[in-house]
């Protein structure tokens, strides 16, 4: 009998083991956006030959992040949500949710911050996909992007 509990508690002890080891992780790195598709531009400033690209990152959960570079540096420029598909020729409107606070108030500050309620509708973007290009309208400005 004594020989029968050494064994059960052995298996028993396996078992356990291997449950134990057989568990998946539960650390799902999925629950992360994907990029769906990615523009740019670019803008040479006329004062010292740099150039700076503006890169617009679109995901699958309909958020976006814009980023601005320039000698190497990136900043998070602005960051929101869109409707319509990025993907194929057509209309989409682009929401600025949070956005660079020296834009609000003519500081140097490059912290995001909310756009305030009151400024809201000026942070609404109509854009155009038309292949390779997409046209997007601010305050009856034209920027045009190109696909990556």
């Amino acid at each position: 009998m004594r020989k029968f509990a050494k064994i059960s508690a052995v298996l028993a002890a396996m078992v356990l083991a291997i449950a134990f080891v057989g568990c998946k992780d539960d650390d799902d790195d999925d629950d992360d956006p994907s990029v769906v598709t990615t523009w740019y531009t670019q803008e040479v400033d006329e004062d010292d030959d740099s150039v700076m690209t503006e890169t617009i990152y679109f995901y699958d959960d309909s958020t976006f992040k814009v980023v601005d570079s320039s000698e190497g540096v990136n900043i998070n420029f602005a960051t929101g949500t869109y409707t319509g598909d990025t993907t194929k020729d057509g209309n989409i409107v682009i929401t600025i949710k949070k956005i660079v606070k020296g834009v609000l108030d003519d500081s140097e500050s490059l912290d995001l911050v909310d756009v305030p309620a009151e400024y809201a509708s000026y942070f609404v973007l109509k854009a155009t996909i038309n292949g390779n290009t997409l046209a997007a309208v601010m305050d009856d400005e034209t920027s045009y992007y190109i696909k990556k």
